[in-house]
């Protein structure tokens, strides 16, 4: 497709008002061609970034921000459901390890008493 079809039919793509046959026509040029990709995104920068662009309106902006409360809400009622130890994984961890120290602890000095009581053992006892 030539570069000068493409430059006119830009403003176009950028708002979405190309069919989807010219919109493919144009994705596979700006693929192939640097220069009209370099414009493209000049274009794209100067259409989003101009003085006196359309602004939403205030309605379009309460929906907004209701929407998102809504999806805020879900999201923290999902994660009040969870389990506390589940919402704090390190919490669980570290409690975890220290359940093993702890027991690792008394076997170790479980052992040790065991030699102990062996070794202590008077002469002539009988011994398992």
């Amino acid at each position: 497709m030539d570069c000068q079809l493409i430059r006119a039919d830009l403003v176009a793509y950028q708002f979405g008002s190309v069919d989807l046959e010219a919109r493919d026509r144009i994705d596979a040029h700006l693929v192939a061609c640097p220069e009209c990709l370099k414009g493209y995104l000049a274009l794209k920068r100067e259409i989003e970034t101009a003085q006196g662009a359309p602004r939403p309106s205030q309605q379009a902006r309460a929906r907004l921000r209701g929407a998102v409360a809504q999806e805020l809400a879900k999201k923290r009622a999902r994660a009040a459901a969870e389990p506390a130890w589940w919402r704090r994984p390190l919490t669980f961890g570290f409690a975890a390890a220290a359940c093993a120290a702890a027991m690792i602890a008394v076997v170790a000095v479980q052992g040790e008493l065991h030699q102990l009581g062996t070794l202590a053992a008077p002469p002539g006892a009988v011994q398992k």
